[in-house]
């Protein structure tokens, strides 16, 4: 489990460091143990509070609840693992990312008597994340602006329309045959840089005809 843990956490920080910390969940009582780390992570100085499931529930994330809940509770009938990633909201009203992994231990007549395991908290690796896709997609976003600035001054350029006009025409375009507008200014960009302007019009079906 400890293996499986480290692979989960390796996919989920990119290798980052992370806090960790341990669990144990007795079905038959629904009572909980937790380690020093695992209450810091909720809000909490070791022995401020006792955990109970309706406490753990109560803070996490609430478009995420019913989604670990319903993973602890089916490793608490049927064994097996129990895995999650979701959000919590700590006791200072912090927002912060778990990721949780256990395993069941069965009695002699196949019941569960606990889960063990461990949370981590990926928080830190998560926003990095984040912000590193956000990066990604602003960049992607500032590429796709500029084609598109490109591909209205060719068509400035070959129809002697006004910039507002040709974008129309682009757009419409775009639209007709189901084509990003970005992919279908990059098709009439590399199309007048290869001194193919006479295609430029197969590329824009029924607007471009339709054009003042």
């Amino acid at each position: 489990m400890v293996t499986m843990l480290h692979e989960l956490l390796g996919a989920l920080t990119g290798g980052q460091t992370y806090r960790t910390g341990e669990f144990r969940y007795e079905v038959g009582t629904d009572t909980w143990w937790w380690s020093d780390e695992i209450y810091r992570m909720h809000g909490f100085e070791p022995g401020d509070v006792v955990p109970t499931t309706p406490m753990i529930l109560a803070h996490k994330h609430p478009q995420d609840r019913d989604r670990y809940a319903g993973a602890l509770a089916s490793a608490s009938v049927h064994g097996g693992m129990f895995g999650s990633v979701h959000r919590i909201v700590d006791a200072a009203g912090r927002h912060r990312v778990l990721a949780t992994i256990g395993e069941a231990h069965l009695a002699d007549d196949g019941s569960v008597v606990d889960i063990t395991g461990h949370f981590a908290d990926v928080t830190d690796a998560v926003q990095d994340l984040a912000a590193a896709e956000a990066s990604r997609q602003i960049r992607a976003a500032d590429e796709h602006r500029a084609v598109i600035d490109q591909a209205v001054g060719v068509l400035v350029a070959v129809t002697a329309q006004p910039p507002a006009a040709v974008f129309d025409v682009l757009r419409a375009a775009s639209m007709h045959s189901n084509t990003k507008l970005h992919t279908l200014a990059r098709q009439v960009v590399d199309a007048a840089a290869g001194g193919h302007a006479d295609a430029i019009g197969a590329l824009l079906p029924g607007p471009w005809h339709d054009a003042p």
